[in-house]
């Protein structure tokens, strides 16, 4: 087992010139908290993970070991809808433009937030303060929206026949979130093209969903990049998930 030495971490930090103020600001610690990780023999896996998503790191670079990787980051939340229905409770999550154009209000969470987004997700604080933005929309929906610009090449193909569906970085796709009272179902994954799974030690992930096992409580999800060694099938048990989206949306293509 790996032990991920406080003082790795301080290396990697002046590697990096990077003040313990604003490593602290980034990490939403105080300095004193990162003071204690440098004097710490071995740091817990919650902050490790912190730490390596925080600062879109690995294991290897900041503690010079690979055994354990950190959280994927293919997707980070941009937009959220914080109320299912109604997120600021006054009517107005909808705005109907003089031509007719529907356009669905949901607030901004800046990149720097994304660190806190799996420990603040579910907080009614998380969402104060945040500025908001517009997208257009056919009809009012309800439910839980967020959009998430896309990292990577997990979800990139040149093969013809699944080139459309590819969704490159950069891409914004907006998703809506799955209740977990209807993950107790069969998923009607061929309805959906993509999927973004927020995992409790993988990180937030974005991919296709091809099988579902109700009894077991295992989903399989599956890359488009052909590059079968770098981005494998991969089967995930539902305890082990936060959240769901169907990717419902590409923006900013």
């Amino acid at each position: 087992m790996a032990d991920y030495q406080g003082e790795k971490f301080k290396e990697f930090l002046d590697r990096k010139d990077i003040a313990v103020a604003n490593a602290a600001q980034q990490l939403q610690v105080t300095r004193q908290t990162v003071y204690q990780y440098f004097k710490t023999n071995n740091l817990s896996r919650e902050v490790v993970n912190k730490i390596l998503t925080v600062f879109e790191t690995s294991t290897e670079e900041v503690f010079g070991t690979n055994e354990h990787k950190g959280p994927r980051l293919e997707a980070f939340p941009l937009h959220l809808a914080g109320d299912p229905g109604d997120f600021d409770n006054d009517g107005t999550r909808f705005e109907e433009l003089p031509d007719g154009t529907l356009r669905m209000r949901v607030p901004i969470i800046p990149y720097k937030a994304f660190a806190g987004y799996l420990h603040g997700f579910q907080d009614k604080e998380y969402y104060e303060d945040l500025s908001y933005t517009s997208i257009e929309v056919a009809k009012q929906h309800r439910g839980h929206y967020l959009a998430f610009e896309v990292r990577g090449d997990s979800m990139t193909t040149l093969e013809p026949e699944f080139f459309r569906q590819s969704i490159f970085e950069g891409v914004k796709v907006v998703a809506r979130e799955l209740p977990k009272t209807q993950w107790r179902y069969k998923l009607h994954t061929h309805n959906w093209e993509a999927w973004v799974i927020v995992h409790k030690t993988e990180g937030i992930l974005i991919k296709q969903i091809t099988r579902h096992d109700v009894e077991k409580g295992i989903i399989t999800i599956h890359s488009l990049n052909p590059d079968k060694i770098k981005y494998p099938d991969q089967d995930l048990y539902l305890d082990d998930i936060e959240q769901i989206f169907n990717v419902v949306k590409k923006i900013d293509e």
